[in-house]
């Protein structure tokens, strides 16, 4: 099997958790932030990580990374953000959606050696990391994040 085509389904069928898990938040809670961060910031700073670490978008439109303070991705955050996570369920979700049919187009059929290189990383000193680890990290990353969806409902 080639190594995108996995990551590709395993993206695939993580991001169906986390949108299941989006979709069992009640109307009246979707906006609400029980802990620290509402279910559509959520899904918004899912959607933001996977098209900057995974698809390698460059464009500077970030403003649901959560490292907002840092000056590296200030600098990625010179237009408006495309939704606000005040825009309507229906268009928070479709843009995860549409964001996880990007992450499955750019893996699909992608060796190895096409994995290869940096991506960027608010983390390092050096402000990038292998693109494979960022690819196991964004993949645990949806996980944590519809962890914290399910303990935002139990938390009302």
């Amino acid at each position: 099997m080639i190594l995108g085509d996995y990551l590709a389904g395993e993206y695939r069928s993580e991001l169906e958790l986390f949108r299941a898990a989006l979709d069992s938040v009640p109307d009246e809670q979707f906006y609400a932030a029980p802990l620290s961060h509402s279910p559509a910031w959520h899904a918004l700073h899912v959607a933001d990580w996977l098209r900057l670490m995974v698809v390698d978008d460059r464009t500077p439109n970030y403003h649901y990374l959560g490292w907002e303070d840092s000056e590296r991705v200030r600098a990625l955050a010179t237009q408006p953000a495309p939704l606000d996570d005040t825009a309507p369920r229906a268009e928070i979700m479709a843009r995860l959606g549409q964001i996880g049919t990007q992450v499955g187009d750019f893996l699909t059929g992608k060796d190895e050696a096409a994995l290869d290189g940096e991506v960027f990383s608010a983390a390092t000193a050096s402000g990038t990391r292998p693109r494979l680890t960022a690819l196991g990290m964004q993949l645990r990353h949806v996980a944590y994040h519809r962890g914290q969806v399910q303990l935002g409902k139990k938390s009302r």
